[in-house]
């Protein structure tokens, strides 16, 4: 389950109303998650589940029991709630807890919920010396902090600006200045922004979330702007729940008609287990042939790209031909020139093969280009037939739910999941490919952009921080060079080794460092200082948002910002 920051900060005022200055009468936890009884107005009392996933949990309805805890479970049993709140543009809902001591001295405890998806997890913090008291996690969350260490609360990105609170003006300047998408420059804008919340905004002022955002004009961010005070402001219900994938609960409702989304007056009422009804079951027939019919669809388009590139790689005798060809009568043919070649492959010697080079480019500089692409075409014409074969499968597979929902109201649950787990296993192995570039990059999800060096190196810059991530921390090998422009933000950039023994020369580093100055915010400088390092010295720190990153050993050259030649796919 879901809940967007604006939708925590309702939920904290509306339990704030019914709990604050009441007591927990007990606190229990089980592998699964952890339970708290609250305290209510009017003498009643409230169950709070948090269920700690993947995906996270969090419900809430009447009990009557008193819960028998241990541990940490026994410093919330009796604490009297002082406040509950919500951290501006972070999905975490804290209660300021005291209760007296052994000594009958007051102590104070503040006790937070992480309602970060896929894991929730919950913790006990001292107020007077800050360390952990209890940590509530699932057994195999590793990122849950560690009982009796320093609490270290996630960044509230401060950063980052809060409709209601800051200026259009200061909205407009940063769309000027991001070289992404609006949507992308919302959500790294807007204090507490998710995917949902962007594409409501989006829908209530116009904008196109795929558009550049440096584009938007005056009057549309203005209007932009309107849009999300409107929604930030939200200080009660209502509130809707749909299942899109996961169950959501937001004060913002849907954008897509096809959701079914149920209204409930409060967040809290949306919490409640089973509140949906018949409603989430008609949702959930739905969403199951959403799915069915999403997934089909990138099947059948995988499948269509799958056959494609089996077509394509029938030229890999052509481009072999003439890369020998070219080779053997190098001498014959100026750079960027062109003219008539003798076929190599030729036995009679007759045959000749048209030939027209790329301004400066040398003759074997493309004849090594053509046999690289050659070579991979045969691989590529080794790896795809089973890949094919795997998809089509999984295309007839889902057919077949497809048809089977179409008689019956709803496909078991266990049937669904394991044809989500086929669906993803045979999709990763559909993707390997032993010594396919490509196939790798996709299976990471990313598609760097590419060139070659006037030597003949292979040169990746990441196209935004998430690549960036991707680039340099799993694309790269441990001794390519990894480049970044000095001062300014850009692209993360390697100069790959491909197994090369030999150190690149000065040149070639020269080559790569004006590709990671030119895709920076040092583009329109005369020259600009970049750092370079190995791969294997840049890491990145814990915690650190996408593109942020560690190095060591640097050494920096000053280069003109340039583009090299493109490399061929």
């Amino acid at each position: 389950m879901i809940l967007d920051s604006l939708t925590i900060n309702v939920l904290a005022a509306e339990l704030a109303a019914s709990h604050q200055g009441h007591h927990i009468r007990g606190a229990r936890t089980d592998a699964a998650g952890l339970e708290v009884l609250l305290e209510s107005t009017g003498g009643g009392t409230c169950l709070l589940r948090l269920e700690y996933g993947p995906p996270g949990s969090l419900s809430l309805t009447s009990g009557e029991r008193l819960l028998g805890g241990e541990g940490p479970e026994r410093y919330l049993q009796g604490a009297r709630i002082e406040s509950i709140t919500a951290i501006a543009g972070e999905r975490i809902l804290s209660f300021d807890l005291s209760r007296p001591d052994a000594d009958k001295r007051l102590t104070h405890g503040r006790f937070h919920l992480l309602l970060f998806p896929p894991r929730y997890r919950a913790v006990l913090v001292s107020r007077g010396h800050g360390r952990i008291l209890g940590v509530w996690s699932a057994a195999t969350d590793r990122r849950a902090p560690a009982h009796g260490t320093d609490y270290d609360p996630p960044s509230s990105a401060s950063d980052r600006l809060v409709p209601g609170r800051d200026t259009c003006e200061a909205f407009m300047g940063r769309l000027q200045r991001h070289d992404g998408s609006v949507e992308l420059a919302l959500r790294q804008t807007l204090s507490g922004a998710d995917r949902h919340l962007v594409t409501r905004m989006c829908a209530d002022s116009g904008l196109d979330p795929a558009a550049a955002a440096a584009d938007v004009g005056v009057d549309d961010a203005t209007v932009a702007w309107t849009a999300a005070q409107q929604l930030w402001s939200a200080t009660d219900g209502p509130a809707y729940r749909w299942i899109q994938g996961l169950t959501r609960v937001s004060v913002a409702a849907p954008v897509r008609v096809e959701v079914e989304a149920v209204e409930f007056p409060t967040v809290s009422a949306a919490l409640a287990p089973g509140a949906s009804g018949t409603a989430a079951t008609d949702a959930e027939t739905r969403q199951q042939r959403r799915r069915l019919e999403t997934v089909l669809r990138v099947l059948e388009r995988r499948a269509k790209g799958l056959q494609a590139d089996l077509d394509d790689a029938q030229d890999a005798g052509t481009l072999e031909r003439t890369g020998n060809s070219l080779m053997a009568a190098a001498d014959s043919i100026a750079a960027g020139g062109s003219g008539r070649i003798p076929d190599a492959h030729d036995e009679d010697g007759a045959a000749t093969i048209d030939v027209r080079l790329a301004p400066g480019e040398t003759p074997a500089r493309h004849a090594a280009r053509l046999l690289r692409r050659a070579a991979k075409l045969r691989r590529r014409a080794a790896v795809l037939p089973p890949r094919l074969h795997r998809v089509r499968e999984l295309i007839f597979e889902t057919d077949g739910l497809l048809d089977r929902l179409r008689e019956e109201d709803r496909i078991p649950e266990e049937m669904m999941k394991r044809w989500e787990r086929r669906v993803e296993v045979r999709q990763t192995q559909a993707g390997e490919g032993a010594g396919d570039d490509r196939a790798r990059d996709d299976r990471q999800g990313a598609r760097p952009r590419r060139y070659l060096t006037s030597s003949g190196w292979s040169v990746w810059a990441g196209r935004n921080n998430r690549e960036n991530d991707i680039v340099t921390h799993k694309l790269a090998a441990q001794n390519d060079v990894w480049f970044h422009a000095h001062g300014y933000a850009g692209s993360h950039v390697i100069l790959r080794r491909e197994g090369r023994k030999e150190d690149p020369s000065r040149r070639t580093l020269e080559e790569a460092a004006a590709v990671a100055a030119y895709w920076s915010k040092g583009r329109t400088a005369n020259k600009v200082s970049v750092a370079y390092t190995l791969a294997k010295y840049v890491s990145k720190p814990r915690g650190g948002v996408p593109g942020l990153v560690m190095m060591k050993r640097e050494k920096t050259i000053m280069v003109r910002p340039a583009l090299l030649t493109e490399e061929e796919e």
